[in-house]
């Protein structure tokens, strides 16, 4: 792996902004990799489309922009439409199934149609663990980051008293990404 791009993008943002530190701590600081965030921080985290690029390499990362998308996770029709350029011919991506339903131009991708909001309000009764639940998701998927080492760092990371629910987002994910 010289470089790996992720993005993901969804409406108000805060969740993918979360998951993208989440990813960009441990590959750090579980895995000595190089990573880098860049996410939209604007009044769009408030209620309109924003994204956030995830940058992973084995090597320095010298620009800090994506360029070539390996990796996109989406949750909403419109930031979909707004940010599905820069995606390679042959990436993963993954769609939530209830909320997109025109994907226009596939070109090769590796579609995985998911109901992640829905499962995470229904499973584990939060939207906030969306995150977690993306997170995991992107580890089943790629590989770009170990299972174990994602678990260790949620386990360090989450609030006192929700471990367990961040533990079962970890699991969900997981289940989901099959």
């Amino acid at each position: 792996m010289s470089r790996y791009e992720v993005r993901y993008a969804a409406i108000g943002g805060q969740g993918i902004i979360t998951a993208a530190t989440l990813l960009v701590a441990i590959a750090v600081e579980k895995e000595n990799k190089h990573a880098v965030e860049s996410p939209t921080i604007t009044a769009a985290v408030r209620g309109g489309a924003t994204k956030a690029d995830v940058i992973i390499s084995e090597d320095r990362v010298i620009y800090p922009q994506a360029m070539a998308i390996d990796f996109f996770v989406c949750t909403h029709r419109k930031p979909y439409a707004m940010y599905k350029d820069k995606i390679k011919d042959n990436a993963i991506v993954v769609i939530d199934s209830n909320l997109i339903f025109d994907k226009g131009d596939i070109k090769n991708w590796a579609i995985h149609e998911i109901p992640i909001i829905q499962e995470t309000k229904e499973k584990l009764g939060r939207l906030v663990l969306t995150s977690v639940v993306t997170l995991s998701i992107t580890q089943a998927l790629t590989g770009i980051i170990e299972y174990a080492n994602m678990v260790s760092y949620v386990r360090e990371w989450a609030p006192k008293g929700f471990l367990d629910l961040n533990m079962q987002a970890i699991d969900l994910g997981q289940h989901l990404a099959k």
